[in-house]
Parts: structure tokens; C-alpha cells; sequence
């Protein structure tokens, strides 16, 4: 972060300090049981849809490490369809993360195919701040990988690049090793 404020170059002196940020919330916050953050959730979002629309991925993801599968589908939907009204600042989450989960339901499946539908709907989002500084969620992406699907990850890397501002060359990175046949570390990626 020096090297950037004494190049001047604020831009990315910002994204280095949302990136640590976020890695310090992560490493600091109390963690407390899937069950307990879905409920915690669930009290947060109410019922109205205007402050419902901000939670809706958040609860997607949620009821996924809760294993309610049922709620999980349920929210991510719901988060797909809010984000079909209009353009908030949450939109870009709601696309990102509903599609996320939905993939990864349909790997429970087994079926491939709709979960990589679902991998490339999810980086054909608008963005949001939190994708352009952290960037995607790559659980979806390596669940795929581990099943020899590397096409769509690829295809789903260079979609990335459109509202991961701050990717530092990691998408070239991943893109380069998911092309030489090994599996890059996605790091906090996969937790996002």
C-alpha cells in the first residue's frame, strides 16, 4: 500500500486496504455456526422487500453452509428475481452469489451442466464495489475444476475481468494454470 501511495496511484492504495480490510474482518470475526448466522440473518432481512434485497445473497450463502439445501435454493432465487427490478448497489452480489449457489446445488446433483450455466451467469453480473475489490466467489469454479470441467472455468475467469478491478493479474494467473491443467490456490476466494 506504501508503494502505491507514494506512486501516487490512490486507485490502487484503495483496493489494497479494502482487500486487508476484508482479510482482517475475516480473520477477527467471531464465527459462529452456519445455523446461528442464517437465523441471525433471517431477524436482519424481515420480511419487506426493500430491506430484504441487500440480505438475499447473504442468506443464499447461508442456508448453503447450513445444509438447508431447500432455503438455500429458495433465497438464491429470490435474489436472482430482486435483482431482475432494477439496479441497486446490491445487484451485482445478489447475480453473483444466487448463481453461485445455484451451481453448486446442481454439482450436489450431479448435474454438470446446469452448474456451469450457472459458473458463467454468475460473472455476467454489473459489478458491485465488493466484486471490484475482493472479486469473485471461486468455490463454484474449483468444485467444477476438481471434475475436470476446465472450459467453463476459463470462460468464467475472462468474464471475471469485468467487474474485478483489483485482480492484480490473478485472473491471468488462474486463467494460465487452469489452461496448463493444475489447480490454482484460490485462496479467500473460495470463502467469499
Amino acid at each position: 500500500m506504501r508503494a502505491a501511495i507514494r506512486r501516487d496511484d490512490w486507485s490502487e492504495a484503495s483496493r489494497i486496504s479494502i482487500r486487508l480490510n476484508a482479510s482482517l474482518l475475516v480473520r477477527t470475526r467471531p464465527q459462529a455456526t452456519p445455523s446461528v448466522e442464517l437465523q441471525h440473518l433471517e431477524t436482519l432481512a424481515g420480511r419487506d422487500s426493500i430491506t430484504r434485497g441487500p440480505y438475499l445473497a447473504r442468506l443464499a450463502k447461508a442456508a448453503f453452509a447450513a445444509a438447508d439445501h431447500a432455503r438455500a435454493e429458495a433465497y438464491a432465487n429470490e435474489a436472482l428475481a430482486a435483482a431482475r427490478h432494477g439496479v441497486f448497489w446490491w445487484t451485482g452480489d445478489a447475480i453473483h452469489q444466487g448463481n453461485i449457489v445455484l451451481g453448486r446445488l446442481a454439482l450436489r446433483r450431479n448435474d454438470i451442466e446446469e452448474a456451469k450455466r450457472h459458473l458463467i451467469a454468475a460473472a455476467k453480473t454489473p459489478g458491485s464495489s465488493t466484486l471490484a475489490g475482493i472479486g469473485p466467489n471461486m468455490q463454484l469454479a474449483k468444485d467444477l475444476l476438481d471434475r475436470g470441467e476446465t472450459a467453463a472455468v476459463v470462460e468464467y475467469l475472462q468474464h471475471c475481468g469485468s467487474f474485478w478491478d483489483g485482480n492484480r493479474g490473478k485472473l491471468a494467473e488462474w486463467i494460465a494454470l487452469v489452461k496448463a491443467g493444475l489447480k490454482p490456490d484460490f485462496g479467500a476466494n473460495l470463502s467469499y
